[in-house]
């Protein structure tokens, strides 16, 4: 559900905004002033600002001003709203950032009709932004691990595929797609020394490798969206373990996320299946074999058991992505 925050120091205007707003599914929160509307987008997420002009404290021209000049909020749509009708004025807020400009008093179809277009056209752009992300982290990533591209793209694949299994929406399922391939993307804090290591990893050298869990979640929780949460809760528990017995918090059972859960399915048994500098690949005998007898220890029994059950589809789709 999208939030709406309702800038006007007239309370009439607020009250008459937040109630067709309402009527319509949308949170909404009020703000008397440009100031407090500042202090609002610091500690609440918003989707539209519906903002006045002519405003006490701070008025509408100074705080789209802030808002736009500001990273975190510069891409939420602003909309002014006021009864000043005169060109010059229209002019400033368009030039200050604002996204689009409803005179009072306003046609309610015209005004719901821009509201939800507002919305609908920010979301798309947060999207965009936030696959833009994802591709320069994974290219990043790439550039520092042995993991080939191919990988990350088939653990997003077949992980998207489990979790419909699992019967997870259409979106969240897309949103599987897209979060998975960023597993391992704390790895870039590690130094090369350790991430590029031939051989085995001693004690010491595997307990700076761990940290690519809690490195790769405290990269990806910077921004709070559907998309980066759910790649951070993978990043921080892929490595966690049935049993308890993995890391970096030694989770267990239902503590860890399904996410989470399926993903260290989907990493492990791709890796088995995959030639790399130090290994050759296990056969598909080998590598279910692994899979079953670390069944409830390593791994979710109910994520092996929806894996297999798929395994057809599973295989399909690494052969379509192969690294050749």
């Amino acid at each position: 559900m999208a939030t709406v925050l309702v800038c006007d120091d007239e309370l009439m205007n607020r009250k008459v905004a937040s109630k067709i707003l309402g009527k319509e599914g949308f949170d909404v929160i009020e703000a008397h002033n440009g100031q407090e509307a500042i202090e609002i987008l610091q500690e609440h997420h918003v989707d539209l600002i519906l903002m006045d002009l002519m405003m006490p404290v701070m008025d509408g021209y100074e705080t789209t001003k802030i808002i736009k000049s500001n990273e975190r909020t510069s891409t939420i749509p602003l909309i002014i709203i006021s009864a000043l009708s005169d060109r010059a004025a229209i002019t400033k807020g368009l030039e200050l950032g604002a996204n689009e400009y409803i005179s009072k008093p306003f046609d309610i179809t015209e005004f719901m009709l821009r509201v939800k277009n507002a919305v609908n056209m920010g979301a798309l752009q947060n999207r965009k932004s936030e696959r833009e992300i994802i591709y320069i982290l994974a290219k990043m990533a790439e550039y520092r691990d042995t993991e080939t591209s191919a990988h990350t793209i088939r653990v997003g694949e077949i992980s998207a595929l489990l979790a419909q299994k699992f019967g997870w929406s259409s979106e969240d399922v897309e949103l599987m797609r897209l979060a998975a391939p960023m597993h391992d993307v704390g790895k870039v804090g590690i130094e090369d020394a350790v991430l590029l290591k031939p051989g085995k990893l001693d004690e010491k050298e595997f307990s700076k490798m761990k940290e690519h869990a809690f490195i790769g979640h405290s990269i990806l929780s910077q921004k709070e969206t559907p998309l980066l949460m759910l790649a951070s809760e993978i990043a921080h528990t892929h490595h966690e373990k049935h049993n308890g017995q993995g890391y970096p918090r030694g989770l267990s059972g239902d503590e860890i996320p399904l996410s989470g859960s399926i993903v260290a399915v989907v990493d492990v048994f791709d890796a088995l299946m995959s030639e790399r500098p130090y290994k050759k690949p296990f056969s598909l005998e080998q590598t279910l074999e692994i899979l079953n007898k670390d069944s409830g220890t390593h791994f979710n029994p109910e994520v092996i058991n929806m894996f297999m059950s798929h395994l057809d589809e599973i295989l399909a789709i690494r052969k379509k992505l192969s690294d050749v």
